[in-house]
């Protein structure tokens, strides 16, 4: 069966980015999370053809992730992550809302703060990383490299499986096809995965400085956002609750927060039409 989407790529800064698109109109650019298996198919595949009957809609692999290769170290940090993605707009002379799924919602952030005139709406999804700090220990060890948090250890099918089925609530995602997806993904990337790990992600203080923005997380910037925002989470989201977000959401003036029940760290793919028919509404919605 065909994807509801074309697969390009762009050169960007000498490396052959891969991205999805789809649709005509307004361009929504999605950005994907930072778990190994993190991609433009794996985070937005669901919502590709919804949002594509009124946006043109493009899902970045970023460098190191999916199927865009990474240079090591250069592109360990958040930073040098963002830099591609402005760098990916350009190359596409893209002027986008844009949208950002867990590690993704820091990430939009620092497109929306470094690169300005190209952003007109934001939208910031199950986001722990881009609106709060990493707790310390014991909580913050789920969080980093190790044992208790992301071990990266060498990819086995039936290992994601189990995972999957702890990720996903309709645990009818859980297929063979999305698990091999899961897989073939994770075996390409593991490795470099494992290495960004080690050197940003080895210990809490280690990820919170890699999380900063000029001086302070992220996320202590959200007054300085001066376009719409919408926050979409999900009431059951591992990490960053509804209430946990609240602090983000109080520092921005032009905002609007959607939660929904039933649904795990990926809203967008446990509920895809209406999660699109959110973000359709507030993307189209005057200000």
């Amino acid at each position: 069966m065909a994807k509801p989407w074309h697969d390009r790529y762009v050169e960007v800064d000498g490396i052959d980015t891969h991205y999805l698109e789809a649709g005509e109109g307004e361009t929504l650019l999605l950005i994907h999370g930072g778990g190994v298996a993190s991609c433009a198919e794996v985070n937005y595949g669901a919502v590709m053809e919804p949002l594509s009957k009124h946006f043109r809609v493009i899902a970045i692999d970023n460098v190191g992730y999916g199927l865009t290769p990474g240079r090591a170290p250069e592109h360990f940090a958040a930073e040098a992550q963002g830099q591609h993605i402005i760098k990916f707009m350009e190359a596409l002379d893209l002027n986008a809302h844009v949208g950002g799924n867990s590690h993704g919602g820091w990430l939009c952030q620092y497109v929306a703060h470094e690169a300005r005139d190209r952003v007109r709406r934001l939208i910031v999804i199950n986001s722990l990383n881009g609106t709060q700090r990493i707790p310390p220990e014991p909580e913050g060890l789920k969080y980093i490299l190790g044992p208790k948090g992301h071990s990266h250890e060498e990819p086995d099918r039936e290992r994601i499986r189990e995972g999957m089925q702890k990720f996903f609530i309709d645990q009818s995602l859980v297929t063979d096809e999305r698990v091999d997806l899961h897989y073939e993904i994770s075996l390409r990337n593991r490795d470099f995965a494992l290495e960004r790990a080690k050197a940003r992600s080895a210990s809490v203080d280690a990820l919170n400085e890699d999380l900063s923005y000029r001086g302070a997380h992220i996320s202590e910037w959200a007054c300085k956002l001066d376009m719409p925002v919408l926050m979409t989470w999900s009431r059951e989201n591992r990490g960053s609750t509804p209430e946990d977000a609240m602090p983000f959401y109080n520092r921005i003036d032009d905002v609007e927060m959607h939660i929904f029940p039933n649904a795990g760290h990926h809203v967008m793919t446990e509920h895809p039409d209406r999660w699109s028919s959110v973000v359709t509404d507030f993307l189209k919605s005057p200000r």
